[in-house]
């Protein structure tokens, strides 16, 4: 198999505008291991991208553009979609996995805007083609990690060497000044996940109570049960980098050994 290397990367603007020295380290630490990245293609899943209530979409354009604007930096950029490997995953997901189109299959016109979660860990990386993948919460736990194990089996098939970024925030409840109030949760929800990486065992997050989820408000929760299932079929494991809270929402940083 050629599965390179998997991250789980924070997507929150201050890793790139670096306000505070807890948001510098994350930044240098993001930098550092994809400095690292000899992959020919990055597979990224976003929670804030394409969302279907049903299915977790795959999208199949030419070409992709970024349009994030930050205190420092405008993410004005475009990004090639690797269409074999987008369609093997396609193909490879069955009835869980669905194929998104936008305004044309082929030509000028088919470019997907992406999002800020997508944009953000792209813009560690240097450019190479991608596959993007968005995130559906209406999908049953046990089909979010089956997807992960076939993505992984489409990778395995596919002969040059992929990467693949979840992108994920933390708990969104840290703080009574925070658009989401707080609550225990939070903390509660980020120890759960913390222990699961250091012990490569998932079952926790498999099980986990759903209102630890409600309250705590992750946007991570379904992308790490798809990557519990690309660990699983793939035999790696995980290895936390680094860990904070900026102002009301965590953020993490784990790559695979």
């Amino acid at each position: 198999m050629v599965l390179d290397r998997i991250y789980m990367i924070p997507h929150g603007d201050e890793i790139i505008d670096q306000p505070n020295g807890e948001s510098r380290r994350m930044n240098s630490e993001i930098s550092g291991i994809s400095h690292e990245d000899h992959s020919d293609v990055i597979v990224i899943l976003s929670p804030h991208g394409i969302n279907l209530s049903r299915n977790i979409g795959i999208i199949n354009t030419e070409r992709f553009k970024s349009n994030t604007r930050l205190k420092s930096v405008n993410l004005d950029e475009y990004w090639v979609n690797e269409r074999r490997l987008c369609e093997k995953i396609i193909g490879e997901t069955g009835d869980i996995g669905e194929e998104v189109r936008y305004v044309t299959y082929s030509g000028d016109e088919s470019v997907f805007p992406i999002d800020f979660g997508t944009a953000i860990p792209l813009h560690f990386f240097s450019r190479r083609e991608i596959v993007v993948i968005g995130q559906s919460r209406k999908v049953r736990n046990e089909d979010q990690i089956s997807f992960g194990s076939m993505l992984a089996k489409a990778i395995m098939n596919y002969e040059r060497k992929v990467s693949v970024i979840f992108s994920a925030d933390q708990a969104h409840t840290h703080s009574r000044e925070g658009p989401y109030g707080y609550s225990p949760r939070a903390d509660q929800y980020e120890q759960i996940l913390r222990r699961c990486l250091e012990e490569n065992n998932f079952s926790a997050m498999e099980n986990i109570d759903p209102e630890i989820v409600e309250e705590g408000k992750p946007d991570s929760y379904w992308n790490i049960l798809v990557m519990d299932g690309l660990l699983k079929q793939s035999g790696k494991s995980m290895r936390f980098i680094y860990g904070y809270v900026e102002k009301y929402f965590g953020m993490m940083l784990a790559v695979s050994k």
